[in-house]
């Protein structure tokens, strides 16, 4: 059956058709003007449709890389923001060493106050770390760098630590590979900074002031000598001798001093430390009034000098060899007690270095000082002990004795004495009546035999060695004038002379008609009077000293059964006593075996392989063909960053102060150039991203241009079609009307 089974005329079926059409063409240009597009699917237009699509989805492409630009730039902004933070504290760091460089003093407040600020430095170092591993963004970190580290190996450091007087060996801010040779010298001897000593003198007012000796194995330090004096005009002197946290005080009363003054004697101040440093000046009390503005009080630092040197040489540089030394002056790379930092531009060796043990690893010789105690004066050479008889580092202890009727009242000195020298092995005592070797047998390690030089020259005048306890005259008399003879007086009993000193007791006769005045004066201020009859039978006369230093002793005359004193006479008698001496004076020494010297060598190798994990690839347009890598800057403090090392040995050094200084300051270009580099990338996504925008509104407006309708030409062909419409509506009213003409006939 066909469609259409009624038969229309062609009249109205060609009206019908346009009219249909027209109603077509309404409904495209309505969905056109509610879409907005003239192409709506590939029917429509399948060329523009199709062209359209790939605009579209090469936009959307750009966008979702737009976002990913945005995010890399946001990236990079956390790095920019962690940067500008790092120069503050850079800009903190320069104020703490230019705080330094302010306070470089030696003074113990000065030292204190650049130990501090050191500290400080090496805890914002460690803050400028903390802040760059914080700046991570969406798991990347710019500012951390590849990772890659360089350190020493284990078993080089372990060679180092292995070192007697070495320990905790490290490098620091390494930035290539590196061999470190450490080798220590030095014999361990004992001085004092030359220009300290003259101030100490004319401060202080005393003179010969000497700091010697030899490093003890067992107590030794590099801690400077400090002299404190406390008195004042016309009133005792107290002087106390401190190193480290041994001290040493004595006192000398103005009494002592008028004696010593009067025999032309010296006072003198002398001690051993057991670090084994020797501190010896002697005193004047008018040189010590005559020093002005020191009110009675005053102290006075000696730089202590110790020949104790380690070396550290980079092989694999250029060379540079670096030498901290016990030597050396406060602030010029003085070895000291603790941490010791060598600085090269490949990196820094650190070790912790015990000053007592050090004296283990240097090249010092078999040897001793002249400078150990009093008695070591008495030492004219080295001792001689074979290096066979020697297991180790060994201390002796030389003791001098002398008999008080050896002692030479004409020259002030013992004409003889003896001398023990103990060690390990044993003791044995010699007597020396004049220079030359004595040998002392089984006293070293092994029972050998130990050659000691001596000399009988003396020892700070009268106690050149100890005496022991003197009450008796040594029998020299001498009478002159008529008053006594030398058969009718004897010196019985002496006691409570003055210690260490020599006497010449002087009994001056005056006869009357009467009675004799005999005045006992001591040579030091001090007198006794005892007045006599002329004549009688034996009897005994005690003196008691008034004054002076030998005030209060006690000294008996006898005279004979028949003593007789003519009148109107007058005489003398005198009789030489030495008083009671404090020793014995001892000097302890190291007899060390020979050492060439003691070195290692510490190697610095790469540790950690760099990656590139933390660089940032930026992808800049659809296809992936062009893109920008943004590589992760270290700015960390590391020698692969910006290369500024902790602080060196507490500032003690103008030399390590400086070097900090220059670190910041190459710091602070490797920091900019690090922001630099970060800038130049963010300029680059920045432009890139800007394009991206443009481009993207580009492809979209294409696009649009294909498919998006024209809305006033939509408007008037819908208002066009509406018109058609009506006017074919009524086109086929009026080809109907033939049709209806035929009812009619009806």
């Amino acid at each position: 059956m066909a469609g259409n089974d009624i038969t229309l005329t062609s009249g109205i079926r060609s009206n019908l058709l346009l009219l249909q059409q027209t109603t077509s063409l309404m409904d495209r240009t309505q969905q056109r003007l509610a879409t907005g597009n003239k192409i709506n699917t590939a029917l429509d237009g399948p060329v523009a449709f199709f062209a359209a699509k790939g605009l579209t989805q090469r936009a959307d492409d750009l966008n979702l890389l737009k976002s990913q630009m945005d995010q890399s730039v946001s990236t990079i902004k956390s790095a920019d923001t962690a940067v500008t933070q790092i120069e503050t504290l850079l800009d903190q760091l320069k104020g703490k060493v230019q705080q330094a460089q302010d306070n470089l003093g030696d003074d113990a407040n000065s030292v204190s106050l650049r130990k501090s600020l050191a500290q400080d430095y090496n805890e914002i170092l460690r803050q400028i770390d903390d802040l760059a591993k914080d700046s991570t963004y969406q798991g990347k970190n710019l500012l951390v760098g590849s990772g890659l580290r360089l350190d020493a190996t284990s078993s080089s450091k372990s060679a180092v630590n292995s070192l007697d007087g070495i320990s905790n060996a490290n490098t620091t801010n390494v930035t290539k590979p590196d061999d470190y040779v450490v080798s220590v010298t030095g014999s361990g001897a004992i001085s004092a900074n030359s220009s300290d000593v003259a101030d100490a003198e004319e401060e202080r007012g005393i003179s010969n002031l000497s700091i010697s000796g030899f490093q003890s194995k067992t107590k030794g330090n590099f801690d400077p000598v400090t002299i404190k004096y406390v008195g004042g005009k016309g009133k005792d002197k107290t002087f106390t001798v401190t190193e480290g946290d041994v001290t040493v005080s004595k006192t000398f009363t103005q009494a002592q001093w008028a004696a010593a003054k009067a025999t032309g004697q010296i006072l003198n101040f002398d001690t051993q430390f057991p670090s084994g440093t020797h501190v010896n000046f002697d005193i004047n009390f008018d040189d010590i009034d005559s020093v002005p503005d020191t009110n009675g009080v005053g102290t006075s630092t000696i730089e202590k000098f110790v020949d104790l040197d380690v070396a550290v040489t980079n092989m694999n540089g250029i060379g540079e060899k670096i030498v901290r030394s016990g030597d050396n002056l406060e602030g010029q790379q003085k070895l000291a007690n603790g941490e010791n930092a060598w600085g090269f531009d490949t990196g820094t060796a650190r070790f912790t270095i015990d000053e007592r043990k050090l004296l283990n690893s240097s090249d010092y010789p078999a040897t001793i000082g002249g400078g150990y105690g009093r008695a070591a004066e008495a030492i004219a050479g080295i001792p001689s002990i074979s290096a066979d008889n020697i297991t180790g580092d060994s201390t002796y202890t030389v003791t001098a004795q002398a008999d008080p009727a050896n002692f030479d009242f004409s020259t002030g000195r013992f004409t003889s004495y003896s001398v023990s020298l103990t060690g390990p092995g044993g003791s044995d005592t010699q007597a020396v009546t004049a220079n030359g070797s004595v040998t002392f047998t089984g006293v070293a390690d092994n029972a050998g035999d130990a050659t000691v030089d001596l000399r009988t020259t003396g020892l700070n005048g009268l106690t050149i060695a100890s005496a022991s306890d003197a009450a008796q005259a040594d029998g020299t008399e001498r009478i002159s004038g008529v008053a006594l003879s030398a058969g009718a007086i004897a010196l019985t009993s002496i006691g409570g002379l003055a210690d260490n000193l020599p006497h010449k007791l002087t009994y001056s006769i005056q006869a009357s008609t009467t009675s004799a005045t005999i005045v006992l004066d001591d040579g030091y201020g001090g007198k006794s009077t005892v007045e006599i009859p002329l004549t009688g039978g034996a009897t005994s006369i005690d003196f008691t000293i008034d004054g002076g230093v030998n005030d209060g002793a006690k000294i008996t005359l006898t005279l004979g059964a028949a003593y007789s004193i003519p009148p109107n006479s007058e005489g003398q008698v005198s009789y030489n006593a030495i008083g009671k001496f404090t020793g014995p004076d001892q000097a302890q020494f190291d007899v060390r075996a020979a050492n060439t010297g003691q070195t290692a060598t510490m190697s610095t190798v790469q540790v950690t392989d760099g990656t590139d994990a933390n660089n940032m690839i930026v992808q800049l347009n659809e296809t992936n063909t062009s893109m920008i890598t943004v590589v992760s800057q270290n700015v960390q403090t590391d020698g692969q960053g910006l290369q500024i090392d902790q602080s060196q040995n507490g500032w003690l050094d103008r030399a390590d102060i400086n070097y900090a200084m220059d670190q910041l300051n190459a710091a602070t270009l490797r920091l900019r150039a690090a922001a630099s580099s970060l800038g130049t990338s963010v300029d680059v996504i920045t432009t890139r991203l800007d394009y991206t925008n443009s481009f993207t509104n580009v492809l979209s407006e294409g696009a649009g241009k294909l498919t998006l309708a024209d809305q006033n030409e939509e408007g008037a062909n819908m208002l066009q079609l509406q018109t058609r419409q009506q006017l074919g509506t009524i086109s086929l009213s009026l080809a109907n009307q033939a049709q209806q003409a035929i009812l009619k006939l009806f």
